[in-house]
């Protein structure tokens, strides 16, 4: 198997901005539900796909700007408020 040359650096952008808030979020941040949080969040946010780091790290700098972390932001609420109502754990 080859090694997989591309990465989605939304990925890293919502976990990192999950756990600058998860202490404001108001319901169960153990692991099954931080995944299941982080993974709601990803599939309401466009992916953006990347090949190298040099890529990666242009992508985090220009989505850092107040609407990415807004939509950001949105989207681990949403995916907060769907988990409270139904944790899987």
């Amino acid at each position: 198997m080859k090694n997989k040359l591309y990465k989605n650096v939304m990925e890293d952008l919502v976990e990192f901005r999950f756990d600058e808030i998860q202490n404001t979020l108001d319901c169960c941040t153990c692991e099954h539900c931080r995944n299941d949080i982080i993974a709601y969040a990803l599939n309401l946010l466009p992916q953006k796909y990347v090949v190298s780091d040099k890529g990666a790290v242009y992508s985090k700098i220009t989505m850092v700007g107040a609407q990415h972390s807004s939509d950001i932001m949105a989207a681990l609420t949403k995916g907060a408020e769907i988990v409270k109502k139904s944790p899987r754990h």
